[in-house]
């Protein structure tokens, strides 16, 4: 069968609409790398910890980026060490180690594993998480990180917190 010139236009066309449909369909695909910053007060609370020294906090996330807004930030413990577990430092400076699962408003949640250092005579901390798994829109987040601090809360139970990292959105 010999093609005429109209057939080739034809062709041709369906080529072009087909090979930017697909272009198309993975640039959708192709996540997106944000940096964000966040504030999250979070509040101390025991029924539902899973802790296995019993530290649990809550919050919800505030930011300028849309992804993380209003998500749930739910902090577990796992394990704690006086001195930071070198016997150099005071007992009042002490490492551990947590997860993080953040539950987006909007769909989506991502986990993280975190070391941390606490002063309990200041009662500040600063943590570093690394984002292990995400889901949905998050599900190419694996491999960031963010670093999270923070001071008492007035009142006690808690602790205002700030948080900046990377997140990679669908």
């Amino acid at each position: 069968m010999k093609l005429t010139h109209k057939g080739a236009t034809m062709k041709s066309i369906l080529s072009t609409v087909i090979l930017t449909l697909s272009c198309s369909i993975a640039t959708a695909q192709t996540p997106t790398c944000r940096s964000f910053e966040a504030t999250v007060p979070l509040q101390m609370f025991k029924d539902g910890c899973t802790s296995e020294i019993g530290l649990c906090t809550v919050g919800t996330v505030a930011s300028s980026e849309a992804a993380v807004n209003g998500a749930t930030w739910r902090f577990t413990a796992h394990a704690l060490a006086e001195s930071a577990g070198l016997p150099s430092l005071p007992k009042t400076m002490q490492s551990y180690t947590g997860s993080v699962v953040v539950t987006a408003k909007e769909g989506g949640t991502f986990t993280t594993t975190n070391a941390g250092m606490y002063d309990s005579q200041a009662g500040t901390f600063a943590q570093l998480d690394k984002i292990v798994a995400g889901t949905e829109r998050f599900a190419d987040s694996a491999n960031r990180w963010i670093f999270l601090s923070g001071t008492p809360r007035q009142g006690g139970g808690g602790f205002d917190s700030h948080a900046r990292g990377e997140v990679c959105i669908h």
